[in-house]
């Protein structure tokens, strides 16, 4: 299993705070952006500093990646995961990606989509492409207007197995995990459903008024629900989602 906690050149004992400043030191010093003619070896460090605060800088995944390494829970093994797997479940979170984005964006530096998909997926589009999940079973392409990825990616590890390791390890059943999820109704004419069309949704964070423009694709259903990753209310690390529901009069 990797240190993570030796890429970002900390302690395994560092505040996220600590994690947090030292993984926006080594971004800058090794975004390709910033290492003309040396593009290939500061990406693969770029990418080996982004997956490690992916897990560590996450307080969530950082316990169960903890706790793996004691082998006190194996079913928290990290090294079962692929590098893609861990970039998946960070930068399908909304609200991660907007942060870092901004944050190298202030110094002038790429996290666009396509530097993200050709810098930590091939080129493949992983990221940005489709799959935001809908109630009616079928994937829905509803990328918000902006470059903000929805996508529903599975991350492997979550809080059903952090709420595990508790009751394995303490005896202590926390009982069914607080829902965060959020949710608003956006109405559609019929000949609007059958078109697809980019509708604004407003909705409430954490007491903050939010707005994004949220592409409605062609032919979706009445009832269907977009889910929109990691914008729903949070809690003690945890995020929930908010889903928009589909109203076709």
């Amino acid at each position: 299993m990797k240190d993570y906690y030796k890429i970002l050149g900390v302690s395994d004992d560092a505040s996220q705070d600590d994690i947090k400043n030292a993984f926006r030191k080594l971004a800058f010093q090794y975004h390709p952006d910033k290492n003309p003619g040396n593009e290939k070896e500061a990406g693969l460090k770029f990418k080996e500093i982004n997956e490690a605060y992916a897990v560590v800088g996450d307080a969530e995944k950082r316990k169960q990646y903890d706790l793996s390494g004691k082998g006190v829970y194996a079913g928290a093994d990290f090294g079962n995961f692929s590098q893609q797997d861990i970039f998946r479940s960070s930068f399908g979170n909304q609200a991660v990606y907007t942060d870092l984005a901004s944050m190298f964006k202030s110094a002038g530096l790429r996290f666009d989509e396509d530097f993200l998909n050709s810098t930590f997926f091939s080129g493949q589009n992983i990221v940005f492409t489709t799959h935001a999940h809908c109630t009616s079973g079928r994937p829905q392409d509803a990328n918000p207007v902006g470059s903000v990825p929805v996508a529903a990616f599975g991350s492997g590890v979550g809080g059903k197995a952090a709420r595990f390791v508790v009751k394995k390890i303490f005896g202590v059943d926390l009982g069914p995990a607080k829902n965060l999820d959020t949710e608003t109704e956006v109405r559609l004419k019929t000949k609007e459903a059958v078109a697809g069309i980019e509708k604004e949704v407003k909705f409430k964070r954490g007491g903050e008024k939010k707005k994004l423009m949220v592409k409605i694709p062609a032919g979706i259903s009445s009832g269907t629900r977009i889910r929109l990753k990691g914008m729903g209310k949070t809690e003690d690390g945890r995020s929930g989602d908010h889903y928009v529901r589909v109203r076709v009069f």
